[in-house]
């Protein structure tokens, strides 16, 4: 009979990001003592008060597929209406989540209902159009522009950039979008902060190293450079796909150590090819007339080094075309 329990369970897990009620178990004939049992023995584990998961399957999940499952645990012990949003609807969207509090689960509510944080929830008063409105796997959820303008109203700059740089990559907004969610929001609170994020956010930054590495420079006091530029030899026989271009500097920033190559087939080369390979293109490049400077995760949070780097290249580029 347990068996047979645990499957009308497994649906409703599946739609609800792994996730169960007790509300839901009762129904589908587990008993209180039942639940009981499986938390002490670690089958099942708590998550909130009355929502569970399964033990194995929690533990296996990253930081956004518990935020997910602690979600659909919230929003369905809420009264009157409910949108999921700011760092919570990011997740629910597949945004990447580096640098978000994923600690508080954030739904925004009709205005009249008091802002605050209870129970791990922060809830939100404000007016959300219609069109700010989409569905997610049965429950609203901020369309994505006005959840990277909401997530970056609270949020620092950094990891705002993150989410907006990807949302823009992966399509789901646009800078129009953007721009128009944020006018209409200049006199809110954190207005002036998702403004910045906004301006700055990019959607030709690859990665969310590459979204890092756009703060990072700027954060150095250099000037912005453009981002994924192809550099074609002067016989039009060779080119290479840049991260980063100060074409006035005559300087590539490259991040990470990732070049942009592979074989004619689509299949990854071997990591000792993959050295030479990167090699012969940064010479090339150099040949060219090109500063290169590498950069690692490591170093983002150190923008003082790296806009060194950065500035000794200007410099030994400027002295190269002095002599030509």
């Amino acid at each position: 009979m347990l068996v047979l329990m645990d499957l009308c369970l497994a649906a409703v897990c599946a739609a609800q990001g792994g996730a169960v009620l007790r509300r839901q178990a009762l129904a589908a004939g587990i008993s209180d003592d039942e639940i009981s049992r499986r938390v002490r023995s670690g089958t099942w584990a708590a998550i909130r008060r009355g929502a569970y998961v399964d033990r194995s399957a929690w533990l296996a999940m990253d930081d956004a597929a518990r935020h997910r499952a602690l979600v659909h645990a919230v929003v369905a012990n809420l009264a009157g209406p409910v949108v999921v949003s700011h760092a919570s609807a990011a997740v629910l969207l597949g945004l990447p989540t580096w640098g978000l509090d994923l600690s508080t689960v954030h739904v925004t509510r009709p205005p009249g209902v008091s802002t605050r944080t209870e129970a791990g929830v922060w809830h939100h008063a404000a007016r959300l159009p219609d069109d700010q409105v989409i569905e997610i796997d049965g429950i609203a959820v901020t369309h994505p522009a006005r959840t990277v303008v909401d997530t970056a109203r609270v949020t620092d700059f950094e990891p705002s950039v993150v989410v907006a740089d990807a949302a823009l990559r992966s399509d789901l907004t646009t800078d129009g979008e953007l721009l128009s969610t944020v006018d209409h929001m200049r006199d809110w609170p954190g207005a002036r902060n998702a403004g910045r994020v906004v301006e700055f956010a990019d959607g030709r930054a690859e990665s969310v190293g590459e979204s890092r590495a756009r703060v990072c420079i700027h954060a150095g006091g250099l000037p912005r450079p453009d981002l994924q530029v192809v550099i074609t030899s002067g016989t039009g026989d060779w080119t290479a796909r840049v991260d980063f271009l100060f074409m006035e500097h005559r300087t590539i920033g490259e991040f990470d150590g990732r070049a942009k190559y592979g074989r004619p087939d689509g299949r990854d080369v071997d990591p000792g090819t993959a050295v030479w390979l990167e090699k012969l293109r940064e010479d090339r490049l150099r040949e060219m007339g090109f500063e290169v400077v590498r950069f690692i995760w490591a170093e983002l949070n150190r923008p003082d080094l790296v806009a060194r780097r950065f500035r000794q290249a200007f410099a030994r580029a400027a002295a190269q075309r002095s002599h030509i």
